[in-house]
């Protein structure tokens, strides 16, 4: 499928890997090609994602020189994103070297892959392909699940967070099985570690959005980060788990527990399998002595839902905080969803119900524009309408995406938040306090006087404009199925910040 920039080709790779479970692949154009591709690459490379990137490069005999588009160093450039990366040494192996390149991005922890291919060696005679493998997965040792289910019999206050590798094993359920069984509240990964939802909001266990810093997450006993790498840190000063609560990390990369944090218990294995193992392992007897902190934990999500509630009133200014808790009343909790919003992501999280497995994907690269392909990829995947939720300066880093979407057909509806910002700036000068944030004047955040309706239009698609909730519940209402092609809805907002 033709894009028109490297970045969507990768971004829609990543979306069709994740939504799909199979390997997503872009062919690139030389060094520049790569070079554009590198944001979404590390994307992809956060979201442990199954992407091949295929390079076609100049000739062997012009590569020692300084030729146009040429790069001696070019496996370098991508080599911090991928897990491997190599070029194509003989015409005769190119196939096997495209089979091991497809390999290694199926090898557990995945991630993406690279391979250089001169010119060449595209026009030489083909060998014979050898068949795709796939990277085994491991199961947990013994030990260690002993280990851990002693640890999860001894808590009182236990408390679980839902990773993301939950969802990419489809294993949703042992979860549910395994916090049933403790009786203890489940979160979701936070805004800022979130690529997949794993865990079902009407569940009783669910507690919300996993925030380090709530004052009731200190008092947890032990704290089993299930299915998840460490959480990114976003800066030295702001811890990324809550200080002195032990940790139980279930991961699947055995460089991830103790990576920040020295846990008291780690399992190394296939989420599913671990989920199973500890499931069996607990004692359902320990459940009763933990109502109480269960109770307490619901009774602080209700009331921090209360709160937020409270905070944007349905008849409030029509800010994008109101824009996102329109939004989630009005889809529900089985509409597919990619999210691309940065400053918009939060208060949708915050209200949004999930009730259908592994239904979104988002990204914490920080990588703009991702969710412009991502959304094309995940369409192509699960051949159903997705509704991407992005952000104005998210459409400007992605606009080459329309061509492809209305080209091909493409399921997506785009639902573009405007508020003429780049309201992360504006953030983080008001966190700053300095100047700026005492004048109430922000430098270098205005992007508006982009009709981006018109954008969409132009490229040939159907859009629409609303500036308040009932335009959008309306808007909303009238998107269709997967066979009518892309659309866009425009929701301008005010540039009121809620976080």
């Amino acid at each position: 499928m033709l894009t028109t920039h490297e970045a969507i080709s990768v971004s829609m790779a990543d979306g069709y890997a994740r939504a799909s479970g199979r390997i997503g692949v872009a062919y690139l154009h030389t060094n520049v090609g790569v070079a554009n591709g590198l944001a979404h690459l590390y994307a992809a490379q956060v979201a442990r994602s199954s992407v091949a990137i295929l390079a076609g490069i100049k000739g062997t005999a012009t590569l020692p020189h300084r030729a146009l588009t040429t790069s001696p160093r070019l496996l370098e450039t991508a080599a911090p994103y991928v897990g491997h990366a190599w070029q194509n040494l003989r015409a005769e192996d190119l196939l096997e070297d495209v089979s091991r390149t497809l390999w290694h991005t199926t090898v557990v922890p995945e991630q993406p892959a690279i391979l250089t291919i001169p010119q060449d060696h595209l026009a030489a005679e083909a060998g014979v392909a050898p068949p795709v493998r796939w990277g085994a997965r491991q199961s947990p040792a013994a030990e260690a699940v002993r280990h851990a289910s002693a640890l999860l019999d001894a808590a009182r206050r236990p408390v679980v967070v839902a990773g993301s590798d939950v969802a990419r094993r489809r294993a949703e359920a042992d979860l549910e099985r395994l916090a049933e069984r403790l009786g203890a509240p489940v979160f979701v990964e936070s805004r800022r570690d979130l690529e997949r939802w794993s865990f079902r909001t009407d569940h009783p266990l669910y507690a919300g959005l996993f925030e380090p810093r709530a004052p009731l997450l200190a008092e947890a006993d032990l704290l089993v980060l299930a299915g998840m790498p460490t959480p990114l840190e976003f800066s030295a000063e702001v811890p990324a788990l809550p200080p002195g609560v032990p940790i139980l990390h279930l991961s699947e990369d055995p460089a991830e527990p103790g990576r920040r944090y020295v846990p008291a218990g780690a399992v190394v294995g296939d989420t599913a399998a671990v989920l199973r193992g500890l499931a069996e392992g607990v004692r359902p007897e320990c459940v009763p002595s933990r109502s109480e902190w269960l109770a307490r934990v619901r009774k602080d999500s209700e009331e921090r839902r209360a709160r937020w509630e409270a905070e944007v009133p349905w008849d409030g200014e029509f800010s994008a905080a109101l824009a996102m808790r329109t939004l989630a009343k009005v889809i529900g909790g089985e509409r597919l969803l990619v999210l691309d919003a940065v400053t918009s992501t939060l208060p949708l999280l915050r209200f949004l119900q999930r009730t259908r497995a592994d239904s979104l994907f988002a990204t914490a690269s920080g990588s703009l524009g991702w969710g412009m392909g991502a959304a094309a990829g995940v369409a192509m995947a699960r051949r159903e309408r997705v509704l991407a939720v992005v952000g104005d300066g998210v459409v400007q880093f992605g606009v080459p995406a329309f061509w492809t979407v209305v080209r091909h057909r493409l399921p997506v509806t785009y639902l573009v938040v405007n508020n003429g910002k780049y309201q992360a700036v504006v953030a983080g000068l008001v966190k700053s306090g300095g100047a700026a944030a005492e004048r109430g004047e922000y430098p270098l955040t205005d992007i508006s006087g982009v009709e981006i309706s018109a954008l969409a239009m132009a490229f040939g698609m159907k859009a629409t404009t609303v500036d308040g909730a009932a335009g959008l519940r309306a808007a909303l209402a009238e998107d269709q199925g997967p066979e009518d092609g892309p659309r866009l809805i425009e929701v301008r907002v005010n540039d009121r910040l809620w976080q």
